[in-house]
């Protein structure tokens, strides 16, 4: 009687831990739009933990670079292997629950289901089990075959612009380097509009596919320098500069590249369950105002049409920053992105760390207050707080 009872207990333990196996690899691989995990939560936690260690120890932007290049691969492994055992468990289970014999020879039945080897001679409901874990184990492994070139595909088409941006303003990217580079001295700036309207598609397919794939944000660029956040935080810099510092011919373009921008980092993080602020339109940023005034100076001296008033540009440009700053120093730090001005040169506070159990889009169950210190980053200490608009009088 208890052995009867102690079947039919493994056997819908068994059925839950299948079910809860392809659960999670439908909702990582299959599903189109972002929905949070908690084994793929896991899995990726007890891989980055050793990866953060070693990333805290290096040296130099080419070690953390060579540190942190596989985890991408690792996770994406790490998953297949985790889902397959758990089918392989859920096999062994349920074979022992149906048919007559030990738990070493359930093992073996399900090993040889598992990897397709053949069945071994089982009572029907044994038999039957073995050939859904067949397909389970071989479905698995055609999903994740299937899931590369698309994963590739969605690399190629982030880094093609990334590499554009290099190669026109330089590496590391910068906001103010954007501008001085793109500027044109007379007529409408249709270069900068266009790119404007390009990176303003480029965020939304960001959107789109860093929460569909959401381990593509882990696949780091060729080049040691180059990141996509880091380029992603250049490019909103040079359109908040833009619109708060430069008297140009700006469309709307300018605005909505920003828009978009913020949106997209916001969709990342909230995937992510990276905290940020929601109101965060009277905070401080990471930019100090002496190194805007001083980017500012410099795109004069190279030919931009800045306007007289820096101080009233600074509160413009803040106003503009506030809406990203913490989510682009909390991406820099979770995603180990190499040094770049005004990004993650500015990351100081600890690395976030998302919980497994996701509590609420991106405020893990609680919003953050305008003087809460910033999740991604902090100031230094003794550095002081740059006066807003209200404060200058």
């Amino acid at each position: 009687m208890l052995l009867t009872l102690g079947r039919i207990v493994v056997g819908l333990a068994a059925a839950v831990l299948a079910v809860a196996a392809v659960r999670s690899a439908l909702r990582s691989i299959v599903v189109p739009r972002g929905v949070p995990d908690r084994v793929t939560r896991l899995v990726f936690r007890l891989l980055d933990a050793p990866t953060a260690w070693r990333a805290r120890r290096a040296s130099s932007s080419r070690q953390l670079d060579r540190r942190t290049a596989t985890l991408a691969v690792r996770l994406l492994l790490a998953l297949l292997v985790t889902w397959l055992a758990a089918i392989w468990l859920a096999g062994a289970g349920a074979q022992w629950a149906l048919a007559e014999g030990s738990a070493g020879r359930a093992f073996s039945a399900s090993a040889a289901a598992l990897t397709t080897l053949g069945v071994l001679s089982s009572p029907g409901g044994a038999s039957a089990a073995a050939y859904v874990e067949a397909v389970l184990g071989v479905g698995l492994v055609a999903l994740i075959i299937a899931y590369l070139p698309s994963l590739y595909a969605a690399f190629s088409e982030r880094e093609a612009l990334v590499t554009k941006l290099a190669m026109r303003t330089g590496l590391p990217p910068a906001g103010p380097a954007i501008l001085s580079r793109l500027w044109r001295p007379s007529g409408s700036q249709i270069v900068l509009n266009e790119t404007w309207q390009a990176w303003e598609d480029w965020f939304v397919n960001l959107s789109e596919s860093h929460t569909s794939l959401p381990v593509l944000a882990f696949f780091r660029s060729p080049q040691t320098a180059k990141s996509w956040i880091t380029a992603a935080g250049a490019v909103l810099d040079a359109a908040a500069l833009a619109l708060a510092a430069v008297d140009g011919d700006w469309g709307p373009e300018t605005g909505m590249c920003l828009h978009a921008g913020i949106d997209s980092l916001r969709h990342i993080a909230d995937f992510h369950g990276i905290p940020y602020r929601h109101d965060a339109a009277d905070t401080t940023i990471a930019v100090t105002e002496d190194e805007v005034l001083a980017a500012c100076r410099e795109m004069k001296a190279a030919g931009l049409a800045v306007v007289t008033d820096l101080g009233a540009a600074y509160d413009r440009f803040r106003a503009n920053r506030a809406a990203y700053d913490d989510i682009l120093l909390a991406l820099c730090a979770y995603l180990y992105a190499p040094p770049a001005p005004w990004s993650s040169d500015k990351v100081v506070a600890n690395r976030p760390r998302p919980p497994v159990i996701h509590l609420g889009p991106g405020s893990l169950g609680r919003v953050y207050s305008p003087h809460d210190p910033p999740p991604g980053g902090r100031r230094p200490a003794g550095q002081a707080r740059s006066p807003g608009p209200k404060e200058r009088g």
